[in-house]
């Protein structure tokens, strides 16, 4: 096991981390270094991620606006008003109205009250078993997606596409952006039903189907990629949506495209969607509490679901049965599986460590070990960096593994008490033959002033490993990890043409390798 004090000291504050060249992490100071410099590749162009220029709408707006198209029940039936306000608001606020209503029969008033109070009941008994349950969407999915803090960041999802040089950004005011490089179309996505988007899933094999998690359904975005258009019509995106799944929190699609996953906390179902029918099938076990984090495998044979509690089951996706793991120290809060599928990291909320999962390849069943292996101690260390002392480490936000599995980068959440407010992102080294090995490899700085958010990893980045890191102020850097593929070498591949003399020099005078 590896713990952070292993590894290479941060780079001290002042600094920004651009890239990796020769296993070391290049620093370069912020006062000279040029404005969103990163090192670029021959035949390699990076997104241009610009801020969305929409207006945001303030909350008292959107009610207002809301208030305006309500219709008027003056003239519609007490049953008809109730039918609108449990589509809209759920069944206790229908059944609150019906039992104040001073026109409703009094056996029909007598009913609701009676009926509010037991769902009143039923809410609270539950809420004490499962505390999530009391809180409202936005505070679910603050507590449930995947970014540090999701109710102030201007980025509240983001996802490559899989295949193409194209990435898909959430804002805060709502909209989706398709940003593509070597191209000035940026395709806007807004839907009436596009509200608390939490996640974003590109569909495998596909270059135009985008997933949407939303507070109250799911969206299926089809953007053709030759349109010249910027504003997709809403006809142009499926609703799915299943009674008492809302807020959906976290999607996954089938690595071969067919199948589409989802979870809400509130619901103890996980959905397996037919998309093209707009069908699901709901997967249902006792205990748990709701769904959290959804993880396919890359083969495809298996689907990682978390639980709000301390439970989370590993699925065979042949047969759809599961192994169940308890006893974690919290909630699962971060998975990534390894490109073989043998191994899957995953880290609770509770505890400031790694854990590795091994699974061995039987047929019929998921053929996980009965207990989990803490391989790296991400707990809070003081590390000197010249004559300036950083807290480093804590509990882990996020996770990612690089396609190759060679790279994993960790995002850590803030702790106020010790004044370590988590702006480094560590980076790990990792082996997974002829066992699994983390070795700490160094950390990531962002320019002063900027709290990174979410992390995510280019697939089929070519030259090493393509880290992406939106800040909380919306701005989004790349940050390339240069190193030769243990599969190149394994199979006696000439080192790629890229690497030194076509990769654009660093300036001498600027950067800095803090070993």
């Amino acid at each position: 096991m590896c713990s952070l004090a292993e590894g290479p000291s941060p780079p001290p504050e002042g600094y920004i981390t651009v890239c990796e060249e020769n296993g070391d992490l290049v620093t370069i100071s912020a006062r000279t270094a040029p404005v969103n410099y990163t090192p670029r590749v021959t035949g390699l162009e990076y997104p241009v991620i610009s801020a969305s220029t929409e207006s945001l709408c303030s909350l008292a707006t959107d009610e207002a606006a809301q208030t305006a198209f309500l219709p008027h029940v003056t003239d519609v039936s007490l049953w008809k008003q109730a039918w609108y306000t449990c589509r809209v608001h759920g069944l206790s606020e229908m059944l609150d109205e019906v039992s104040k209503n001073e026109t409703a029969p009094w056996p029909v008033t007598m009913l609701a009250c009676g009926c509010l109070s037991t769902v009143t009941w039923v809410n609270s008994f539950r809420g004490s078993l499962y505390p999530h349950l009391m809180l409202s969407p936005d505070d679910m999915i603050q507590e449930f997606s995947r970014g540090r803090d999701w109710r102030e960041s201007e980025i509240r999802a983001f996802a490559w596409h899989q295949h193409t040089n194209k990435c898909a950004v959430a804002w805060r005011d709502n909209t989706i952006k398709i940003f593509t490089s070597g191209s000035d179309v940026v395709p806007t996505l807004k839907h009436r039903h596009q509200r608390g988007v939490s996640c974003l899933a590109w569909k495998p094999l596909s270059a135009t189907v985008l997933a949407v998690g939303c507070h109250s359904c799911i969206l299926i975005w089809h953007i053709d990629p030759n349109s010249l258009s910027t504003r997709p019509t809403a006809s142009a995106a499926q609703v799915l949506s299943y009674a008492s799944h809302a807020p959906v929190t976290c999607l996954s699609w089938d690595p071969r495209g067919r199948l589409l996953v989802s979870a809400s906390p509130r619901d103890t179902a996980i959905l397996v969607w037919d998309v093209p029918r707009e069908s699901c099938v709901p997967l249902r076990r006792a205990g748990g509490g709701g769904g959290a984090l959804l993880r396919y495998s890359p083969d495809s044979s298996k689907l990682f679901a978390s639980s709000p509690s301390q439970v989370f089951r590993v699925w065979e996706t042949k047969s759809w049965s599961c192994e169940k793991w308890t006893q974690l120290s919290g909630r699962c809060q971060s998975a990534c599986w390894s490109p073989n599928g043998r191994f899957l990291l995953f880290c609770t909320e509770g505890e400031p460590a790694i854990f590795c999962l091994n699974f061995l390849h039987s047929a019929g069943k998921t053929g996980g070990a009965e207990n989990a292996i803490k391989c790296a101690d991400t707990s809070e260390v003081t590390m000197m960096c010249g004559d300036q002392e950083v807290r480093i480490g804590g509990l882990i936000q996020d996770m990612v593994w690089n396609c190759t599995g060679e790279r994993l980068a960790v995002l850590f959440k803030a702790n106020k008490e010790t004044e370590n407010m988590g702006d480094l992102i560590a980076i790990f080294n990792t082996r997974l033959t002829p066992t699994l090995q983390l070795i700490p490899s160094g950390f990531i700085r962002g320019e002063p002033g900027e709290i990174p958010e979410l992390i995510s990893f280019k697939p089929g980045f070519k030259h090493g490993a393509l880290l992406t890191i939106c800040w909380q102020s919306g701005k989004v850097t790349f940050v390339p990890l240069f190193f030769i593929p243990s599969a190149a070498l394994a199979d006696n591949q000439a080192i790629p043409a890229s690497f030194g003399s076509k990769t654009t020099p660093l300036p001498q005078e600027l950067f800095s390798v803090k070993d």
